[in-house]
């Protein structure tokens, strides 16, 4: 029979002849037969096995073996020796995969047989070896179903972990390209590996289980054009606890001996694992490891996996299978990098394909993934905002989808932001502080600059105004506009937790101040709104000069002919000095007609200052003789208001009328009496001064600034008509009411009898909405009105109209003096909501009418307001700065901003909206936004420098860590596992151990 089966293999039979002999010669297995001849039949059908040349044979000889084996068992159990089972795990056979079923199907029939134990101990000692000698991926799919079904297999021991790391080695190197099974064989060979490790790792110890993941990430880090590691090691993800990522992350991340090349090429090959069939648990390592190195500011890695990445991952979104965890990577990877709109815009092309692919599927998978999408791109849009061109199109293509809220998209950008991880694995504290928790940037004090910072914050949430300053075009002559725009560009955008305005402090700082001291920041203000308007003026009139003008007309504008005053240095108005600069007959018939048709002084567009903070008011003098009077026109950025005299707690509105200012020496505290120390450090148990209580209303003090003065002994007017010094009346009407209303409250002064300089401390009520008093028209009823809207009502004062403003902004002073102590500053957004009850915002009254619609309450801006103290901003309220006064004694509101409330309800915003300069705000010019950009990544850099620095000093002395680049193979100590060698593994002289596969 066994001769008959050696010749019936090379025969020319038909196939099915030669199966219908198969057939037979299996069953006369089951008759009695010599031993020699089942020894023959055996040997035979092991040829055919595992050096055949068709699927055929193969086959054939598999059924022949199997059958003859089960009719005669003893007889098999002689032959199916030790010396056999190593023919068949060590000798290069053409079939090693069949060769290993062989061993599988003979161990099926020896189970239970005295000797299957021993086979089982020679299978666990040539199990590592075997792996190295066969990285084909059907023989270790075929040999780690043996060891599944007979456990006994398994390497005990110290070498179970060799035996994993093996197993390992030998998956990175497969790939369904390199081999030539179909992806379906090729996937379920990698799922039967993974259940083995995921057997042995369930039993195995701690150290086991690192040791393998060790040798996954020395896989993925190693550089090598030659070696690109099979992303079938994402089918281990799954099975790995996930109580080691932080253990695992940890040691990773303070690992000297990982170079940033290596940790780039792990984390990209593991995002690569995503594309693995079913992978589970990748997205949780990916982000963990992500979140892991930004915490000890590697960000050089993130920003290089990211960019190289994130067009990648956004693909997979396509494939139903990956697609949850590839949007959790996505995410993450995009709502971290806040820094630039690099990566975003990577993707912004591909998002309309995604879109209607995710659209079209119409499954519940699919349509949760587009509404992840769809709130992950509103988050990006606010966060990267300022690119209309490339978002118009994509808001089109998901208006029907759900708009997250603000305050959720802030949450969002909160948690995932780089700079927010925590930084327990460091074991440091960076000198980077985080910024702050309201989203604003602080400006840093660059040596007693609180004065300017307290100003630029306050104007900066002026939104129209920071809009137009960044809206400006660039200009050569507008040097102090550009500088403020660069300020407001980082303050919108830039990453810090506080700007230094150093580049802006060099062009805005007056001149007669001195550097490194404390200066008077409403002086500073003036001087700021001055400069922004000269420069602006100059460049048009370089324009103007640039243009085909009549020659007439040049020479008429020329500084030769024209020198018109300066119109934007505020006037500080006090009630003890008299302005004597009365203009003459003619130059008052000049300005007669009419009141409120104010002739421009000069032939330009309004400034950028005239547009936000300018005003107008006529100042009236009338001789009490003879009743004659004058009349001039001035511009107004600024309201000082002066307090008046008597006891505060008599004021009233009745009382408030006189010229004199002289305040009680109770109220004020001289320079020269104060501490020399640092008036902030113990402002907190500073107690107000006596007399303070009670406080004055601003309201009152408006009225008191615009109610007429006496003009009499020293102070006696000239009049032109008496041609002598007369005592007259003045009068201040407002014709022109700015957009926003600064008012300055005049604290210092010089006392002439101490020779010392002092403030007032008296605490003034400021109100969150304000009427201004502003006059419509003259005497002449027919007189064109400011304002369309304004109903005008008549007195024998004239035609009044009374302006509504909302509080946006108080500058803060603590100290006794204008040169010392510091300033801070509370604001908020200006922009006006919508109220529940619409009322005129324009009120008609008489000059004497009192509060606004709803009382001074009522509130038309949103009732969010920060604390800006220099690199410090927090959240803050009213209610905790509206009595400052009455809790920190020498802290009192200096400079107060109100903006005007627009009647029209469609410049009204919601009440609970939240606003976002970056949104609101026009695009930042290309220029800006490269700075912002660059210095956004040079403040990771700074921040990753610190860390590494900081790192390397520390581990200079401390205990080296096993390297988790660097992995030590046990195997190469000490001979091949088991002892296959002389001496070793119980098998005497016996060479069990065969070549060795070296990765």
């Amino acid at each position: 029979m066994d001769k008959i089966f050696c010749g019936f293999r090379t025969s020319k039979h038909p196939e099915a002849v030669k199966r219908e002999l198969i057939r037979r010669i299996a069953d006369t297995g089951s008759k009695p037969q010599h031993e020699d001849t089942i020894n023959n039949m055996l040997q035979e059908a092991s040829l055919w096995v595992t050096d055949g040349s068709s699927e055929f044979e193969e086959n054939s000889g598999m059924h022949v073996y199997t059958s003859w084996a089960k009719s005669n068992r003893a007889t098999f159990e002689n032959f199916f020796t030790k010396d056999f089972l190593l023919h068949l795990l060590c000798d290069r056979l053409q079939n090693s995969s069949k060769a290993i079923t062989l061993v599988h199907d003979s161990m099926h029939i020896l189970q239970g047989t005295s000797s299957f134990l021993s086979l089982c101990h020679i299978i666990e000692v040539k199990a590592i070896s075997f792996v190295r000698e066969h990285p084909n991926i059907l023989t270790l799919k075929a040999f780690c179903q043996l060891m599944l079904e007979f456990r006994e297999c398994i390497p005990k021991g110290a070498f179970t972990s060799t035996f994993c790391t093996t197993l390992v080695q030998v998956m990175s190197a497969a790939s369904s390209e390199n081999s030539q099974e179909n992806p379906d064989q090729f996937v379920l060979a990698v799922s039967v590996i993974a259940q083995l490790l995921n057997h042995i790792w369930q039993n195995a110890s701690t150290e086991t289980i690192l040791q393998s993941l060790k040798m996954i990430f020395r896989v993925i880090s190693v550089i090598d054009e030659d070696f690109e590691p099979s992303i079938s090691l994402g089918a281990l993800v799954k099975y790995i606890p996930l109580k080691f990522i932080t253990t695992v992350i940890k040691n990773v991340v303070a690992d000297g001996g990982v170079q940033d090349t290596n940790m780039t090429a792990a984390l990209i090959r593991m995002i690569d694992w995503l594309r693995w069939p079913s992978s589970q648990n990748v997205d949780q390592w990916v982000v963990a490891f992500l979140r892991g190195l930004a915490t000890v500011h590697k960000y050089t890695i993130l920003v290089n996996v990211t960019e190289s990445k994130v067009d990648q991952v956004f693909d997979m979104l396509q494939y139903p299978g990956i697609r949850d965890p590839a949007m959790k990577v996505l995410e993450h990877m995009l709502l971290s990098f806040q820094h630039s709109p690099v990566a975003f815009h990577q993707i912004v092309d591909q998002v309309p394909s995604i879109v209607k692919l995710l659209r079209c599927e119409n499954s519940h998978g699919a349509q949760e993934c587009l509404a992840k999408l769809g709130e992950l791109l509103h988050c990006l849009m606010f966060l990267h905002a300022g690119f209309p061109d490339l978002y118009d199109p994509i808001l089109e293509l998901i208006k029907d989808l759900a708009k997250p809220s603000a305050g959720l998209i802030k949450l969002r950008l909160a948690e995932n932001k780089w700079t927010a991880q925590k930084t327990e694995i460091t074991g440091y504290v960076s000198k980077f502080q985080p910024k702050s928790e309201t989203g604003k940037t602080g400006l840093i004090n660059l040596g007693n600059t609180c004065y300017m910072n307290s100003i630029l914050q306050a104007l900066y949430m002026c939104d129209s105004f920071r809009r137009d300053v960044l809206d400006f075009a660039p200009n050569a002559q507008c040097r102090l506009i550009l500088k403020l725009q660069q300020t407001f560009a980082f303050l919108s955008h830039s990453q810090r937790a506080a700007y230094a305005p150093g580049p802006l402090l060099k062009v805005a700082r007056p001149p007669w101040f001195s550097s490194g001291h404390q200066h008077d920041c409403s002086e500073f203000l003036r001087y700021l709104l001055d400069q922004l308007h000269e420069q602006e003026l100059a460049a048009m009139k370089r324009r103007q000069e640039g243009d085909d003008f009549n020659q007439e007309q040049m020479e008429m504008s020329s500084p030769e002919h024209v020198s018109p005053p300066n119109i934007y240095k505020s006037r500080l108005r006090s009630a003890q000095i008299v302005n004597t600069d009365v203009p003459t007959k003619e130059a008052v018939s000049a300005e007669k007609t009419p009141i409120l048709g104010i002739r421009c002084l000069n032939t330009f567009d309004p400034t950028l200052v005239e547009r936000t903070f300018g005003g107008k008011m006529i100042t009236t003098f009338k001789c009490l003789k003879c009743n004659n009077e004058s009349s001039r026109i001035e511009s107004f950025t600024d309201i000082p208001l002066a307090f008046p005299d008597g006891s505060k707690e008599n004021i009233t509105s009745s009382s408030l009328i006189g010229g004199k200012s002289m305040v009680q020496t109770s109220d004020v505290v001289d320079q020269d009496s104060a501490d020399g120390h640092n008036v902030e450090a113990d402002a907190g148990t500073t107690k107000s001064p006596e007399g303070s209580d009670g406080g004055i209303r601003l309201n009152d003090l408006v009225q008191y600034y615009l109610e007429p003065e006496k003009l009499e002994g020293d102070n006696q007017y000239k009049c032109d008509k008496c041609n002598s010094l007369q005592d007259a009346e003045r009068c201040l009407k407002i014709t022109q009411a700015p957009n926003y209303l600064i008012v300055t409250l005049l604290r210092f002064s010089y006392n002439i009898k101490t020779q010392s300089r002092s403030k007032l401390f008296t605490e003034v009520s400021y109100p969150k909405s304000l009427q201004l008093p502003v006059h419509c028209c003259g005497t002449d009823p027919d007189m064109p009105l400011a304002s369309p809207r304004c109903k005008v009502s008549k007195s024998d004062d004239g035609y009044c109209k009374n302006m509504l403003y909302g509080l946006c902004g108080v500058v803060v002073h603590s100290g006794t003096s204008s040169e010392c102590g510091h300033y801070y500053s509370y604001a908020r957004h200006s922009l006006p909501v919508q109220q529940k009850h619409n009322c005129d915002m324009e009120t008609d009254s008489l000059p004497g009418s009192q509060g606004p619609p709803g009382g001074e309450d009522t509130d038309y801006l949103q009732d969010k307001w920060y604390l800006f103290n220099d690199s410090h901003v927090i959240y803050s309220s009213y209610s905790s700065f509206s009595n400052v006064t009455k809790r920190f004694g020498r802290d009192t509101a200096y400079v107060l901003l109100y903006r005007k409330i627009d009647a029209d309800p469609s410049t009204r915003i919601d009440l609970n909206e939240s606003i976002h300069p970056a949104v609101l705000d026009s695009p930042l010019r290309t220029d800006l936004r490269d700075q912002v950009a660059k210095d956004n990544a040079r403040y990771l850099q700074e921040q990753e420098l610190e860390a590494r620095t900081l790192a390397a000093r520390r581990t200079v002395n401390a205990k080296p860590l096993s390297s988790w680049y660097k992995y030590e193979d046990s195997d190469d100590q000490g001979g091949s596992p088991g002892g296959c060698g002389p001496g070793g593994g119980g098998f005497g002289g016996m060479d069990t151990s065969g070549s060795r596969f070296v990765y």
